[in-house]
């Protein structure tokens, strides 16, 4: 009878505990990135009051319970939007990392990250989110305006995100402007006073926006007009070009030769650059006819003549103006991309996303952050065959994991918790009126 109090005293305890990690799920169940706790029992021991080899268990008998573990849920929560660029949220596998201000690393699933004072991606609790940074940024320029993309480097590598408040993309200036489409040959006459038709020069326009190194901006007028009267087996246009400041003044012109086949295709061009404050600009205005090549004095500006289809003109740079720092976003792959007002977009960092072998052995430090242990192994990136970054998840930006709670569950695993507890209590007592009542007995 004496065992039923140690099963009665154990139970409480044990059902104690459980009342208490469910209370701190309950305490936790607004906290962003939270993931709940399961309690654990075991039986201390049986003991065997009869030993039979036909009924090997029929008569053990438990002889308490106790505490065994906590297990933390790692089902994934639900996301919910917000307003703040820098709420990110897992949807998927995969840990963020981040940096106290000790160095410690530490995980977590919670994305409440914005720019601290100084411009590192921080969370409430002043820990630094970490990257791969591209490296494209010195003194506020971009010096590497190609890169395009970025994978994450070594696990090891990752260091604080920096999003500075101020960014310059430079100016990229012109060197080739690329012109196509047609120029209209058809003969124009005039009546002179006694009636006789004279033939007058066909004339037509290109412009083109020139970018400086300096980002200022120059325009470029080309014209070309017809050669009268014609020969009937080839097309001349005279071509001038000519270079102006914002205030129209010229500050470079050249001219030059173009001559069409009687199909209209270009067979010479003698303007073919123009030097544009020290920077030589190609005038791209297609290439030379070629019987062996495909295309060849079609693929820039050609001659037309009556009833032959017409193509409109275009005209393009490959120059492109400076800009300033707009805003930052975050892809869904991690990567956080800076905008300008110019239009263009680079690449400032990749947000790690790392990975365990055993999730469940990391070390709870709080409600929401992890370290990591010798059961839970090292922090990893997926990678495929050819060492590019797996994404296993989505980052989704302006959004949040919430905790992976249930609030059904959680009050009825608390009134599982609460009978238990008033059951072994009640077994206590029950235990205590039995030995009364032996002891009664002999009275």
């Amino acid at each position: 009878m004496n065992s039923s109090f140690y099963n009665g005293i154990s139970g409480i305890k044990t059902h104690q505990f459980g009342l208490d990690v469910w209370a701190g799920n309950i305490a936790n169940a607004n906290k962003v990135g939270f993931k709940i706790s399961t309690p654990e029992f075991s039986t201390v021991y049986a003991q065997t009051m009869t030993a039979s080899p036909t009924t090997p268990v029929a008569n053990d008998v438990g002889t308490g319970s106790h505490i065994k573990a906590s297990t933390v849920s790692f089902q994934q929560g639900s996301i919910t939007k917000t307003e703040n660029p820098f709420d990110l949220a897992i949807n998927g596998e995969g840990w963020f990392g981040v940096v106290t201000p000790n160095g410690e690393n530490l995980y977590t699933r919670a994305g409440l990250f914005n720019r601290d004072a100084t411009g590192y991606l921080t969370d409430a609790a002043g820990n630094f989110l970490v990257g791969t940074i591209a490296n494209n940024i010195k003194d506020g320029v971009v010096i590497d305006n190609p890169i395009r993309n970025l994978d994450l480097a070594a696990p090891e590598a990752q260091a604080k995100i920096l999003l500075e408040d101020n960014i310059v993309m430079p100016a990229v200036p012109t060197n080739e402007v690329t012109f196509k489409g047609s120029l209209n040959s058809k003969p124009i006459y005039k009546l002179n006073q006694d009636n006789t038709k004279v033939e007058i020069p066909n004339k037509e326009n290109f412009q083109s926006l020139l970018i400086n190194s300096d980002g200022t901006t120059n325009k470029l007028i080309l014209d070309f007009t017809k050669v009268v009267p014609q020969a009937i087996d080839k097309t001349i246009w005279k071509a001038k070009a000519t270079i102006v400041d914002k205030d129209n003044q010229t500050i470079n012109s050249k001219e030059g030769e173009l001559l069409f086949n009687d199909r209209g295709a270009m067979v010479a061009n003698s303007l073919t650059s123009i030097d544009n404050n020290g920077t030589e600009i190609k005038l791209n205005l297609g290439s030379i006819y070629d019987p062996n090549k495909p295309n060849s004095g079609f693929d820039g500006l050609f001659s037309y003549h009556s009833g032959e289809e017409y193509y409109a003109k275009s005209v393009t740079q490959n120059g492109k103006k400076g800009g300033s720092l707009t805003d930052y976003s975050v892809q869904d792959n991690g990567l956080i991309v800076a905008g300008f007002d110019n239009g263009d977009t680079i690449p400032i960092a990749k947000i790690a996303l790392y990975h365990f072998r055993n999730n469940a052995g990391l070390e709870q430090s709080s409600p929401i952050y992890y370290k990591q242990t010798a059961n839970s192994g090292v922090p990893t990136f997926y990678k495929d065959k050819d060492g590019n970054t797996l994404n296993t998840a989505v980052i989704s930006s302006h959004a949040l994991e919430t905790a992976n709670f249930s609030m059904a569950t959680a009050l009825t695993e608390l009134i599982v918790m609460q009978k238990a507890f008033d059951a072994s209590a009640k077994s206590i007592t029950t235990s205590d009126q039995l030995i009364q009542n032996a002891i009664n007995m002999k009275k």
